[in-house]
């Protein structure tokens, strides 16, 4: 690993806690080595990793729901 990808690594880690986006923050290393590895384009990687955020968030509001129902 190059300087500068772990500099990209940690201003990525950043700017993915500011935007609010915990599940991508934690799954995107994963998800592009296999991006880079099967040569996924761009939007495939990028549908990829949202899909996992979308359905993380839907999980934890259902969660918080029934926790708040009880």
């Amino acid at each position: 690993m190059t300087t500068v990808y772990s500099i990209d690594e940690v201003r990525l880690g950043i700017m993915l806690n500011e935007l609010r986006l915990p599940t991508i923050k934690t799954l995107w290393p994963r998800f592009a080595e296999t991006a880079d590895r099967e040569g996924w384009p761009a939007a495939r990687f990028l549908a990829a990793i949202a899909e996992h955020e979308l359905t993380e968030r839907a999980n934890r509001r259902i969660e918080r729901h029934l926790a708040e129902a009880h």
